[in-house]
């Protein structure tokens, strides 16, 4: 009996860019646990005062998994700003280069106390963090691993990732899920060694 053949892994780089009343939820996030795609970010800016979000995304998994979680950020209204595949590249009409901050990204203390919106049960809870990304590590897909290993929800809340990866980058995360859940991502978080801080009022007493 012949061997079934698994669909080919394709990976593609798209840009993306996010409207700031989205910027607080975990799109990103749900491209893993709802479309099975394994999410690198490899630049990215994202702050408060910013009317749009910006990320490069690679891309990897099934095709058809790929084209449904673009398909769902489009219908959202997100930008999808470039796409690129091997041997092609596209653009669409309204692309604009990746911006270049002015001023370093801000570290914590994080902003102000914020409630979940209605997409998370009243069983999870959060862990608010800070996280630099050394540029060793903006090929491993941190974000994607948490979500797809350990199963909590990650909302990126800030974000100063260059695409130059000459300097290390920083991520304000929320990561939302069971105890368990939670305590697990950060045990993962503590072996990568990289610096990180946490925002000690939203543990609650869950991870220690």
């Amino acid at each position: 009996m012949p061997q079934q053949k698994l669909p080919q892994l394709t990976p593609i780089d798209s840009r993306i860019r996010i409207p700031q009343h989205y910027q607080r939820q975990p799109l990103i996030s749900r491209l893993v646990s709802r479309y099975g795609v394994t999410v690198n970010i490899t630049a990215a800016i994202l702050t408060a005062t910013d009317n749009h979000g910006w990320f490069d995304l690679q891309l990897q998994g099934n095709s058809e998994h790929i084209c449904n979680g673009l398909l769902y950020l489009q219908n959202l209204g997100v930008d999808l700003m470039q796409l690129s595949i091997p041997g092609n590249v596209q653009h669409n009409l309204s692309f604009k280069p990746f911006p270049n901050p002015s001023k370093e990204f801000v570290p914590l203390p994080i902003q102000e106390q914020t409630q979940p919106y209605q997409g998370y049960s009243s069983q999870s809870y959060r862990l608010r963090l800070q996280i630099c990304i050394l540029k060793d590590y903006y090929q491993t897909p941190i974000i994607s691993d948490l979500v797809s290993c350990y199963g909590v929800t990650v909302n990126i809340i800030g974000a100063s990732l260059l695409a130059n990866q000459e300097n290390d980058g920083w991520f304000d995360l929320d990561i939302w899920g069971k105890p368990q859940q939670l305590f697990s991502s950060f045990n993962y978080l503590k072996t990568l060694n990289l610096p990180m801080w946490v925002d000690e009022s939203s543990l609650h007493g869950h991870l220690i």
